[in-house]
């Protein structure tokens, strides 16, 4: 934990004494061949129950105490809340015996709130006749089922971000519990590599990064979404909170998705249409749209929501400016990044000012109109929901107003758009694609299945781990993988998840745990206490003022490697970042930081593993690729990765060295590495080989260099 941060819990902790609150837009598309699929008829889920607070007197060691709200415990890390909306997330050791055990107890009623063993295995169930309709419809089948080394790697990866170590892999391989699936994932669903994961996941969708604007940094944004991830915030909560957020980005994480486009407006509309909608409208921005019935007079309309909102305060600006010319010794740098840090905020004020723009050229309006919010419709039904309901009339709600329309489960869009790409994520597919156009839905390989998942999404109450719980119980992801299919030919069926390489933070955190374990899982960085240290006091700017931030601001940073304006003084360098962290501290070998990829910089440097294998550099959504490259293989085979892998510290190493025989070393590495067990010419070719002088660290260097390694089967 920070200095900073532990400061903060103990302020709270020692005056906290808060009480327990037909279809209109259709793409004009190429016709396809029909997929064929008889009606199957499904069983109702029963929604998840609303999760009552639960609210506690938490006293740490030394006797401070604090009411506040359980939020999620993952590991060793408990996550509270206040009543007025603070958020701590820190490790368990400091807090007395009693509160652990209750936290525990907390943790085990949050899964009596989700959905039962019983729901799970009906829905997941329903998810298999569905796509059992339209495989045998179309002459096709599912895949035989995978063996349990393929499953078990593969909800790893898919779950927690990385593949099991040798001891977690021969624990599961070695069960002959019935359930040991199903009880697999839960484990790994409410485990710390979960959250880990679904921030690198999240991080390409939200188009998370260290800076935006020129050099703004945005680790409030970060420290925001790591917390309500690690406290399973149902996403349409996050959602609501972000496009709603109000304030400074020093002040309040949530402003960082909106904040992001804050000197482009229009393009952050776009943006966020496509990433919550699933609707591309990009192109009406400047013009109607060619491929699809959206209007230039659509996009505005939509953008009106936000025609009264300002991202960035000027006037500050130039005030902060203004104030510190008087003193001719300030630091420059350090006062120009505090200037815009108070300057980056969100505001609602008292007039919707968007008009039409100058070179608009159609016969509806005319350049310059003044534009009424209105929400666009992809059925004429649409409009006659409830969730159509909102009034323009008071600009400063405006975006509040649309926060309702856009989350609503009655949205024809919203609960849709997120199943699909919770889908993606577990099989490589969105059962419609692509991902970010989904207006038609008729589009899909089976508009049945994407009902399906769209109704289990609802009924889950928008939670992202307990829809995945159910797609992860499906005997369909539980098949044996398919090939990459060629979607221009047809429309893939789910016979199976899809062969896929690791994205670019599956393959580090995967290296990492080879390296040191499961230690990684409590490394974590949070550098967004460091910038509310910036924070101006309201009302009038003062020079004191200034150079009070000025000095919070080089204390925080103190020793950090970074400079008082916030920059990395290394250069990009993460070693700079060791002072960063809660928890437990990362190690560094062959001058890397070994942390999970959510702990890194976001995005890390070009150099990095990360980005040539694939990271997306976060300025759209969806930017990850899984290319390969020769610069892949180089860092594999000479690089600093791979002296990590073969590196007689290794975890991995460390394990196979422990064995007493050769034939145990290598299936100590193979479970390592491959989380399976060597088949029988694998094991003779590979003990043969440590005797005729292949060390240990060799033949983890040859796995870690293999197909299978870098592959999800």
């Amino acid at each position: 934990m920070t200095p900073f941060l532990r400061l903060a819990l103990v302020v709270i902790l020692t005056f906290g004494g808060l009480a327990q609150a037909a279809p209109k837009k259709t793409a004009k598309k190429a016709a396809e061949p029909v997929i064929k699929a008889a009606p199957v008829a499904t069983r109702p889920v029963v929604a998840v129950a609303d999760r009552a607070a639960i609210w506690h007197t938490w006293t740490d060691k030394e006797g401070r105490k604090v009411d506040a709200q359980f939020c999620g415990l993952s590991g060793e890390f408990i996550t509270i809340q206040t009543r007025d909306g603070r958020t701590y997330h820190f490790k368990t050791d400091i807090l007395v015996p009693e509160d652990v055990v209750f936290a525990r107890q907390c943790l085990d009623r949050s899964r009596t709130n989700s959905f039962s063993r019983e729901i799970i295995a009906s829905a997941a169930a329903d998810i298999d006749r569905l796509v059992d309709a339209v495989l045998k419809a179309n002459q096709q089948a599912r895949n035989a089922p995978a063996t349990d080394e393929e499953f078990l790697r593969r909800i790893y990866l898919d779950a927690a971000g990385r593949i099991p170590t040798a001891k977690e892999a021969d624990a599961f391989l070695a069960s002959a519990a019935p359930d040991k699936r199903a009880k697999l994932i839960d484990d790994l669903v409410f485990s710390p590599g979960y959250s880990m994961q679904m921030f690198n996941w999240m991080a390409d969708l939200l188009r998370v990064k260290d800076t935006f604007g020129k050099g703004i940094p945005a680790f409030t944004f970060e420290d925001w979404l790591k917390t309500r991830l690690a406290a399973n915030t149902p996403w349409d909560k996050m959602v609501f909170e972000m496009v709603t957020a109000d304030g400074r980005l020093c002040d309040n994480g949530a402003t960082g998705f909106m904040l992001f486009d804050a000197e482009m407006p229009l393009d952050g509309v776009s943006n966020l249409m496509t990433t919550f909608l699933g609707t591309n409208m990009a192109c009406a921005q400047c013009h109607d749209h060619p491929l699809a019935d959206w209007t230039q007079k659509d996009f505005y309309q939509m953008a009106a929501f936000f025609g009264a909102t300002d991202g960035k305060d000027e006037g500050v600006l130039r005030e902060i400016q203004r104030v510190a010319k008087a003193d001719s010794a300030v630091n420059k740098a350090a006062v120009r990044k505090i200037a815009e840090m108070n300057a980056f905020r969100l505001e609602d004020g008292k007039k919707q000012a968007l008009t039409l723009p100058k070179d608009y050229k159609y016969k509806d309006g005319k350049p310059g109109d003044p534009v009424a919010p209105a929400l666009i419709a992809w059925a004429k039904a649409d409009k006659s929901l409830p969730a159509y309901n909102v009034s323009a009339k008071d600009p400063a709600a405006l975006r509040d107003e649309f926060a309702r329309w856009l989350t609503s489960p009655q949205n024809p869009r919203f609960a849709t758009n997120i199943a699909n790409r919770i889908w993606k994520k577990a099989f490589g597919l969105g059962v419609i694609e692509p991902i970010n156009d989904i207006d038609d839905l008729s589009q899909a390989s089976s508009p049945e299945l994407l009902a399906h998942l769209t109704f289990i999404m609802k009924a889950a109450k928008f939670d992202l781990r307990e829809v995945q719980r159910v797609i992860y119980n499906s005997q369909t992801y539980q098949g044996q993988a398919s090939p990459t299919p060629d979607l221009g030919k047809a429309k893939y069926l789910f016979n199976g998840p899809i062969v896929r390489r690791l994205t670019a933070e599956q393959a580090w955190d995967s290296l990492v745990v080879t390296a040191v374990g499961t230690y990684a899982d409590n490394v974590l960085l949070r550098r967004g206490d460091d910038m509310k240290v910036m924070a101006l006091p309201a009302g009038k700017v003062t020079m004191a003022e200034v150079r009070n931030a000025i000095d919070r601001t080089k204390k925080a940073f103190a020793g950090s490697g970074k400079a008082a304006g916030g920059k990395k003084a290394s250069g990009g360098s993460t070693l700079g970042l060791a002072n960063g962290y809660e928890g437990d501290k990362p190690v560094t070998r062959f001058s890397l930081l070994l942390a999970r990829a959510s702990e890194l910089p976001q995005p890390s440097a070009e150099t990095h593993f990360l980005r040539l294998w694939g990271q997306g550099d976060r300025l759209l959504a969806d930017s990850a690729t899984n290319d390969g490259s020769v610069p892949q293989v180089l860092q594999m085979m000479n690089g600093s990765v791979g002296r990590l892998v073969s590196d007689t510290r290794a975890e991995a190493v460390m394990a196979a060295e422990a064995a007493k025989t050769p034939e145990a070393q290598v299936r100590s590495l193979y479970l390592s590495f491959l989380a399976r067990r060597p088949t029988a010419a694998e094991l003779t070719a590979a003990t043969r080989s440590l005797g005729e002088g292949l060390a240990v660290t060799d033949l983890a260097w040859v796995l870690a260099n293999t197909r299978e390694f870098l592959f999800i089967r």
